[in-house]
C-alpha cells in the first residue's frame, strides 16, 4: 500500500503540482517498495512515470529503457493500458531521434490498444502524437484534423492538462501557415492553463512559441522576454534540451539585431545539448541557424557545412518542410521526396 501511495503522488506531480526532484524521488522510492520480482499494473505504471521524468529532462535513452521494462511487465500482465501508454511513449522517443516511421507504428498500435480497452482519454493523446509526426512531415492538413478532434473531445471533458498540450500544438500548425493571430490566441490560452496548473515544462515550451512567432512577425524586442522566461524554466528544470531551445533562440534573436558573432555561442552551446539530448529535429534546426549566422559573418564555406549537416539531419526525419528550406539556403532546387 505505501508503494501505491507513493506512486499516486508521482502521478499527481507529474501533472505539475510537484517538483520533478519529488516525482523521480517518489518512483524509485516505490519501485524498492514493490520490490524487484513483484509485477503488477503498478510496476508497469511507476517505471514509465519515471521514463516520462527523465525523458522530459532531456535523457533519452535511460527513458527509452525505463518505458521498455514498463511495456514487458504490461505484456507479461496482459495489462492493456500499461501497454498502450508504454507504446505511446515509446513513440516519443521514436518521434525525438527522427525516426517518424517508428513513431507513427508505436502510436498506431498504442491507439489501437487504447480504443479496445476503453481509455478514452489515451486516444486522445496518442491521436494528438500522430498529428505532431504530420507537422513534421509537411502534412498540415492531417495535424489540423489530428489535433481538432483532440482539442474538441478534451473540452468537452474539461481536461486542462490534455488541451494545454493541444492548443499549444495547434499553435505551431497555425504559425507555420502564417496565421499569426490564431497562433498567438492558441499560444496564450495554453500558457494560461499552464500557469495555471503550475505546469513548469508546458510554460517553457509555450514560452519557446510565443518567441518564435513573435520573431516571425518581426517583433525581435517583443520576442525577449519570452526568450529569458523559458531559459529560466529550463535552468529551473536541470532540462538540457529545452535549454538547447531556448539558447537557439537566443541566437536568433542576436543575429536579428545585427550581432551575429554574438549568436554564435549561445547557437554552439545549443547544438552540443541538443545531441546529448538526441533531439534530431532540435539539432537541425540549430545547425541551419548556425548556416544563417555564419553567412552574415562572411564565412561561407563554414555555412555550407552547416547547412549539408542540417540536410542530412532533415532528410533522414523526413522533415520534407526544412528539406526545401536548407535548399534553397544552398542554392539547389527542391526536389521530390521518397514518401
Amino acid at each position: 500500500m505505501e508503494g501505491r501511495r507513493l506512486a499516486e503522488l508521482a502521478m499527481a506531480a507529474g501533472f505539475g503540482s510537484t517538483a520533478d526532484d519529488l516525482i523521480l524521488r517518489s518512483d524509485r522510492e516505490s519501485l524498492a517498495l514493490l520490490g524487484a520480482d513483484e509485477e503488477s499494473p503498478l510496476l508497469a505504471d511507476v517505471l514509465r512515470w519515471q521514463g516520462s521524468v527523465v525523458r522530459d529532462r532531456g535523457q533519452t535513452t535511460d527513458a527509452e529503457n525505463l518505458y521498455k521494462r514498463s511495456l514487458e511487465v504490461a505484456r507479461r500482465l496482459r495489462y492493456e493500458a500499461g501497454q498502450s501508454h508504454a507504446l505511446n511513449c515509446l513513440g516519443s522517443v521514436a518521434q525525438r531521434r527522427g525516426d517518424l516511421t517508428a513513431a507513427n507504428a508505436y502510436y498506431n498500435e498504442a491507439r489501437r490498444i487504447a480504443e479496445v480497452c476503453g481509455e478514452g482519454r489515451l486516444a486522445g493523446m496518442i491521436q494528438q502524437n500522430l498529428g505532431i509526426v504530420a507537422d513534421i512531415a509537411g502534412d498540415s492538413e492531417t495535424a489540423f484534423s489530428h489535433y481538432h478532434a483532440s482539442l474538441h473531445a478534451f473540452e468537452a471533458t474539461h481536461d486542462s492538462q490534455a488541451m494545454t498540450l493541444v492548443l499549444n500544438n495547434l499553435g505551431l500548425v497555425q504559425m507555420k501557415s502564417g496565421r499569426w493571430d490564431e497562433a498567438r490566441s492558441s499560444f496564450d490560452r495554453a500558457l494560461t492553463l499552464a500557469r495555471y496548473r503550475g505546469d513548469l515544462l508546458s510554460e517553457g515550451v509555450i514560452e519557446e512559441n510565443i518567441a518564435e512567432l513573435e520573431m516571425k512577425r518581426g517583433q525581435i524586442e517583443a520576442a525577449t522576454p519570452s526568450i529569458d522566461r523559458a531559459l529560466e524554466v529550463a535552468e529551473l528544470r536541470q532540462d538540457r534540451m529545452r535549454r538547447a531551445a531556448a539558447l537557439k533562440l537566443r541566437g536568433i534573436s542576436l543575429r536579428a539585431r545585427g550581432r551575429p558573432a554574438d549568436a554564435l555561442d549561445p547557437l554552439r552551446t545549443a547544438m552540443a545539448l541538443s545531441a546529448v539530448s538526441e533531439d534530431a529535429l532540435l539539432g537541425g534546426e540549430i545547425m541551419y541557424e548556425c548556416g544563417l549566422t555564419l553567412i552574415d559573418l562572411g564565412r561561407a564555406n563554414e555555412a555550407r557545412q552547416s547547412f549539408l549537416a542540417a540536410l542530412d539531419a532533415f532528410e533522414r526525419i523526413g522533415a520534407h518542410g526544412w528539406v526545401d528550406k536548407v535548399r534553397n539556403s544552398l542554392g539547389e532546387p527542391s526536389r521530390p521526396m521518397a514518401g
